[in-house]
């Protein structure tokens, strides 16, 4: 549900960037209608609950098990961390890649991994960042 001053946290594995941007890439049909991302799609969100303009999304080369590493650099940074830190405490053990943050979402939970083979992702929480 779309909620001001909240972020939702997906972390996973993706095998390339480009491979991450189609995963997030909300499309335009032939008839001119929007097409949901395979990302809304994995976990029922509904695409008029998201603005793309507050999609934050990277990965990276090696993979790693240290959020505060993983999230360094986002939006609100100085408020996200430590939220989520005092959240989550740690996600020690798991083999990161990829970060998703959606601004503006709190995230129902309906949903929380999906594991084709492919690709990973899991919800992590959704916090306040104002």
């Amino acid at each position: 549900m779309e909620k001001e001053g909240v972020v939702s946290l997906w972390i996973g594995n993706t095998k390339s960037n480009k491979f991450l941007n189609d995963y997030m890439e909300m499309k335009y049909t032939e008839e001119g209608e929007w097409e949901p991302s395979e990302f809304l799609n994995d976990f029922n969100i509904d695409m008029d609950d998201v603005e793309e303009d507050f999609i934050e999304k990277v990965r990276y080369e090696e993979v790693s098990d240290d959020l505060e590493c993983l999230l360094s650099g986002c939006s609100y940074e100085d408020v996200v961390i430590p939220n989520i830190k005092k959240n989550v405490g740690n996600i020690g053990g798991k083999n990161i890649n990829t970060v998703i943050l959606v601004y503006n979402l709190e995230y129902s939970g309906d949903k929380v991994t999906v594991n084709n083979g492919t690709y990973s992702m899991e919800y992590i929480c959704t916090v306040e960042y104002q």
